[in-house]
Parts: C-alpha cells; structure tokens; sequence
C-alpha cells in the first residue's frame, strides 16, 4: 500500500470520540499553520498565544481616543475622513503611502470617525505584530517564537505607536512578515511564500518610503550570503594563478566563470535564496527608478542641469523637471523591461503571480481604487524623489547619536538581551545562516537609521523590532541550554531570589550620597556589605553548579525584573504621558489643551436652542490649522475659518466668531480689537515638545566627565527611572482663546498649568 492510500485509509484524528472540542481545534489549527518542522502544536501554546494577544489587544485598544490628537495624526485622520466621505484622495508622498488613508477611510466608514477610530488600524497592527511570531516558530523554536511575542507585547515604542496614527506600526507588521516568509521560503521552497512576500512588498512601498530600507536590507543579506557560497567556486572555475595570469585574461577568466555558475545558480541548493533575492529585484525595480536623482548634484551629472527630483516645486517636490521629464520616463521603461524579462525568464508562471499580486495592490491602492490615475506616476517616481530631495532638510535635526540616547531609555531589554546574545553565539560558535542573519539586521538597521539625515521617535520602530526577534531567540536558545533541576535545586533558588538583591544593591551603591541624600555613608556601608556577600554566595554557588549555569539562571531573574521595568516604561509612557513631553518618544506633541478645548466646543454645541453650528475663527500661523482641521471637520456642528489673525485682520471688520484662537506671537496687536466683543483671553500650549538640550552637544569630554560624575550618574537614572528632571524646561508654543460673552463655557487650560 502507498503512502497516498495509506493516508487515505487512515482515519481522521478529528473522529476520536476521545477528543475535546479544544483538542479538535487545535488539530485543526496545526494542521492549516503548522509545519512540518515546529514539533506538535500544544494546547498549552494556544492558551498562551491566547492570553497573550488579549491582553496585546487590551493594552492597544483601551482609552484609545483619550490623548490629544498630533498634528501628523491630525492629517492622517483629515485626509482619510475626506475620502471616507467621498471626497477623494491623492496620494502626496510628504504624507508618506496612500495605504493608511485608505483603510483609515473604510474603518471611519463602517464604525464611524473619532479620535478612537482613527487609531484603531494601529492598534489592532500591533496586535497582529505580536502573533506573527507563532509563524516563525520554526527558526526561532517554539519558546524563542512566544519569548519574543511577549517582547513585541510589552515594548515601550512598539505599545506607544500602536496607539499613535502614523503608518511606522504598519511597516513593523510587513517587514516581520517578509522575513518569515524569506526564511519560510528558504527552509520549506513552497510557492506560496513568494506569493505572500510579493503581496507585502506591495503593502509595504504603499505605506512609507522606509520599504526601500527594508528591501535593500534583506537583498543585501541574500547578495552576501550567496556570493559567500559561490565566490569559491567561481575563482575556482576561473583557474586563476597569482603572477602568472595577465590582467585582461583575469577579467575574462571571471567573467566567464561568473556566468557558467550564474546557469547553474537556481538549480543548486542556493536556489531558494536567489529565487527570493530575484523577487525581491525584480518586483521592486521600478520603483527604484528615481535613485538616479541622488546624483544629479554630483560630478557624474551636474554638467547636464537636469532636475530628476526637485527640491523646491510647489506641490511637485520630487518630481523631475523639463528635459529629465522624457529621460525619467525612459528609465522606468527600461526598469519595467528588465523587471519582466529578467523576473519571467528565471522564474516563468511564478514570477508571473508574484508581480501580478504585487502590481495588483500597488496599483489600487495609489491611484485610490483607480480614482487617482495620476498616483503612477507619484508613487512611481515621486515616492522615493520626495525623500531624495528632503535628505538635505533633515527634518528633526537629531545628532547622530539620537537613536543610542532614546533606545537604552525604552529598549533596555532587548538591547541588553542582543548583546549577550551576540556574546553567546561566539561563545557557542553558532554561526548558522539564521543567526548571522539576525545579527546582521539589528546592526544594519541601526547603522541606516543613524546615517538618514531624518531621526525622530517613532523610526525607533524599526530599530526595536530586529533587537527583539534576535532577543526572542537568545532566550528560546537559552532555555534549552539550562539545565532546570539545577534551577529547581536549593542552589538555583538562592541565585533567583539573590539576583534581584544584587542589583537593588548595586543601585542603591553607585547613588549613595547624591541628590542631597544625607544617609550615603549608610546607604553605602549597607550596600557594600550586601554585595560582598552575595558575591561570595556566587562563589560557592559556581563551584557547586558550574559558572555556566550559574550565569544562565541567573538570566531569568535579569530578564524578568528588566521585563517588569519594561512594562512600567510601557504603561507610562501610553499611559500617563501620552501626551506630556517628558518623555523622549512623545517628541513634539499637541497638547491637552486642545483636545479639553474641542470638547467644550462639543459640550457647547446648539447652545443656543438651535443646532446652526459654532463659529470659530483661528489663526493658522505656524501650522496652528492641524490638529483643528480634524477636531472642527463637523461642517454640520462647527463653522471653521482659518487665516493669519494679526494686527490688521479686524481693521476693517469686526470679528464675528462665537470663538477666536490667536497665535501667541499675534495676541498683543489682536487683543484692542477684542475688548468687549470677548471674554479675556485664556493661554493655552497648543504644542509643546521635550527639552532637547538634555541630549543635544554631547562630546567626548561631556561623556567621560558624567562617567565618573555620581550626581550625573543620579541625574540620568532619575530620568530613567521616574522621567524627573525635564518637565521644568519644557518647550511650548502657545496661542490665546477668545469666547464671546454669551458663549457657554467653563474651560480651563490643563497643560498651561504644568
């Protein structure tokens, strides 16, 4: 009997009358998500994935609305309200992919437009971002795969911006995504893994601009990880003899070599890595197109005074310009063309599904569900020229060094947990594909998130999700290495309950004395005792168990007291100072003020018997338009007018507006035209941001003076600790409220107090 018959004559595990209804669906569930490699499913990882993503979506989805709305979030919401009402959309790459307005449009469409629904997308991706682990679990085990879920869960800027409406939570969901399916593909050579990265590289160049990192990325790491394979091979086809071989024979040599071993490539067991490699080219060259912009500023085109991207065209930023017109369009010609011949050549029918899957989605989505025929050509080449040309602006103006001050400031554990995996890795030898891989996207990505000239908070995104994958698997690998009845044993108790001991003790030490503490000596005396002892205690604990294993217990209760400080960073920062800029990845934020201001407009509305609608009138300097263009949208409910209010606005005329927002810069000319109309001007933060001095100028010498400066050492770890220390320098931008008399009302600012 053949297997075939064998399997079809067997009868079903379903059909077990001894079967609960659980175990029936975890049969199920394994039988469409497992694989053939990740061991048997449990009931016990289906209870913990459970628990887990209820309380990932818990975390992400409670008090959604309640922090005031960011000015990105603002437009974000705006653009997408509008196309939800039928009012269109064209994509403008300042604003990043057409993909979120479009989603956020169908959300506001079935469940209504609010502050709450406006973030839902993002919160229900970071949910969706903790569960992708489950598909990795392959590479990074079974433990490794829930340990780095329950890292994604917890992390301070991954929790933060999946409560925040900008697309970087989405990026972090697509670019997990096409690593399993890279990796999936790699190990298992099923087609449908090709088929679904084509469709997340869709969806990723569709939401930011940060999918060409993400692509080079990964095709890097394949490029190298062949040529490291092959090179070899070819040098040794090409009989190349040092000093005797002239140089044009070598060159010939090589060449040659380098094609025989290029026929034989996608037969040879690197076939799944340049089968994946060739998709990730082929479907994305295209959109590389207006790369040629970075040079035309350069010697290699400066002499020919073509513009492929301009850096100042009104509302074309990015676009190319006269004669580079023709010239672009020819390049992406030529792209396309050897996208298709390439792509349909190596790969026939495949390559063919891929870039239909692919070109699919793209096309929808820019051109808008082809509502927008002009958003080719904007996401074709503008896509990648607005970014071009916006790498002089350096929006943010962050040192080079922001992302090593804000990371160890949230991400401590994964940073801490990368590091002693890198360590343990050499340590072992391992140096498996998967394992350098990991390594390779943690360093890479910090090192092109450092070089971009654009350096803000919620790019901390990209850098944190590496460091967690490659933390996951440390721990999974770890767990597998401890031995746990020495764990259980007398000895491995006193090393779990010690630990945590230890670095209250080391704390305690390296503070006594600072801050005005008048019990250092104590303190310091106390501590000190402590430690000698625990130390001792490690002693004679390492000759009973092994040093190895004493510093592999150890780790858990390290990992489980960072894990705890983790989820207090986390809920803090969500939390607590959502909206407050004392914390660093708050950034710039719009105020509490505002959002306290836009319910009273609420509370107020049909004061007057009728529901006709609340004037108001502000003033749109300095971008004060966003984030009032969301909170004011109801043109049933609010009648908005926004102008720049100063000195001569009301020469003329006098203001009619049940309420009036003057920028603080304007408030001294406008205030005589208002006595009487209104009520005395309230002040109010309409933005404020985190006091960047605490950071900014840091050298060589400013880093070695607070090494070895103990109130500097009390300084940062009060920061880190309880965010003290910063909410004194707080800066703001301001702007004054105006109602009329008869106006019912009873705000009062909360942030202007602070």
């Amino acid at each position: 009997m053949n297997n075939d018959v064998a399997r079809q004559s067997a009868p079903s595990p379903l059909s077990d009358p001894g079967l609960t209804p659980i175990g029936k669906f975890a049969h199920r569930f394994r039988a469409i998500f497992g694989s053939s490699t990740s061991g048997r499913l449990g009931i016990w990882e289906l209870i913990a994935y459970g628990v887990l993503l209820v309380t990932a979506a818990a975390m992400r989805l409670w008090d959604l609305g309640h922090r005031a709305v960011h000015h990105d979030e603002s437009l974000h919401s705006f653009y997408s309200w509008q196309l939800s009402e039928g009012q269109g959309f064209k994509h403008d790459p300042l604003m990043h992919g057409p993909l979120q307005f479009e989603l956020n449009a169908a959300i506001f469409f079935i469940f209504g437009d609010s502050d709450y629904t406006s973030r839902l997308l993002y919160a229900v991706a970071g949910t969706v971002l903790v569960a992708l682990p489950f598909f990795f679990r392959d590479r990074l085990s079974r433990l490794g795969a829930l340990f780095t879920s329950i890292l994604l869960a917890f992390s301070p800027a991954l929790l933060y911006f999946s409560r925040f409406s900008r697309n970087d939570i989405l990026m972090a969901v697509w670019a997990l995504g096409l690593v399993i399916c890279m990796w999936r593909y790699v190990d298992e050579g099923k087609n449908r893994y090709i088929y679904f990265a084509a469709g997340l590289l869709a969806l990723a160049f569709a939401s930011k601009e940060t999918s060409y990192l993400v692509t080079a990325m990964l095709g890097l790491f394949l490029v190298l990880w062949i040529l490291y394979r092959y090179v070899p091979r070819i040098l040794e086809k090409s009989d190349l003899r040092i000093g005797e071989t002239k140089t044009v024979s070598v060159i010939g040599n090589l060449v040659a070599a380098s094609l025989s071993q290029w026929t034989t490539l996608f037969t040879s067991e690197l076939r799944r890595p340049a089968v994946f490699l060739l998709i990730l080219i082929t479907l994305t060259l295209p959109m590389w197109s207006a790369a040629i912009g970075i040079f035309q500023d350069t010697a290699l085109l400066s002499w020919s005074n073509l513009t492929f991207v301009t850096e100042d065209g009104g509302g074309k930023v990015g676009s190319s310009s006269g004669g580079a017109m023709l010239i672009a369009s020819v390049i992406v010609m030529v792209m396309m063309g050897a996208s298709v011949t390439i792509g349909f050549q190596c790969l026939g029918i495949r390559w063919l599904i891929a870039a239909g899957i692919f070109y699919c989605i793209w096309a929808l989505s820019y051109t808008t569900f082809l509502t927008n025929p002009g958003g080719v050509e904007s996401g074709m080449w503008r896509g990648l020229g607005y970014w071009i040309a916006q790498q002089d602006v350096a929006r943010g103006n962050q040192p080079w060094y922001y992302y090593f001050v804000i990371t160890p400031v949230y991400e401590f554990l994964p940073m801490a947990l990368t590091v002693a995996a890198a360590l343990y890795y050499w340590v072992k030898r391992r140096t498996d594909a998967f394992s350098l891989f990991l390594l390779y996207w943690c360093g890479m990505t910090l090192l092109l998130f450092t070089i971009a000239s654009e350096k803000m908070p919620w790019l901390l995104v990209n850098i944190t999700l590496p460091l967690i994958v490659l933390g996951g698997k440390f721990l999974g690998d770890l767990a597998s290495d401890i031995d746990w009845r020495k764990v259980i044993s007398p000895e491995g108790a006193l090393v779990i309950l010690s630990v945590p001991v230890l670095m209250a003790a080391i704390y305690a030490l390296a503070l006594a004395g600072t801050g005005g503490d008048r019990n250092g000596i104590a303190v310091a005396s106390v501590a000190s005792a402590l430690i000698a002892a625990l130390v001792a205690l490690g002693i004679y604990v390492a000759r009973r168990i092994g040093i190895a294993q004493l510093a592999k217990i150890a780790t858990i209760p390290a990992v489980v007291v960072l894990l705890l400080l983790t989820v207090r960073a986390s809920t803090t920062a969500a939390y607590n100072h959502g909206d407050v800029p004392v914390e660093m990845l708050v950034y710039t934020q719009t105020s509490p003020d505002i959002r306290s201001l836009a319910d009273e407009f609420r509370r107020a509305d049909g004061y007057d018997g009728e529901n006709n609608g609340i004037s108001i009138d502000v003033d749109d300097t300095s971008g004060f338009t966003w984030p009032w263009a969301w909170y004011l949208r109801d043109s049933g409910r609010y009648y908005a007018s926004y102008r720049n209010i100063n000195g001569e606005t009301f020469k003329d005329e006098s203001p009619t507006a049940e309420a009036l927002i003057v920028h603080s810069s304007n408030q001294e000319e406008v205030a005589p035209s208002l006595q009487g109309i209104y009520t005395d001007g309230q002040r109010i933060r309409h933005r404020w941001w985190f006091p960047e001095s605490t950071y900014r100028n840091l050298t060589f010498d400013r880093i070695v003076n607070g090494l070895i400066d103990r109130e500097a050492w009390r300084t940062v770890m009060d920061y880190w600790l309880f965010r003290d220390g910063v909410r004194h320098n707080i800066g703001s931008e301001d702007a004054y409220i105006y109602f009329s008399p008869e106006f019912p009302q009873n705000f009062r600012p909360i942030a202007s107090t602070e």
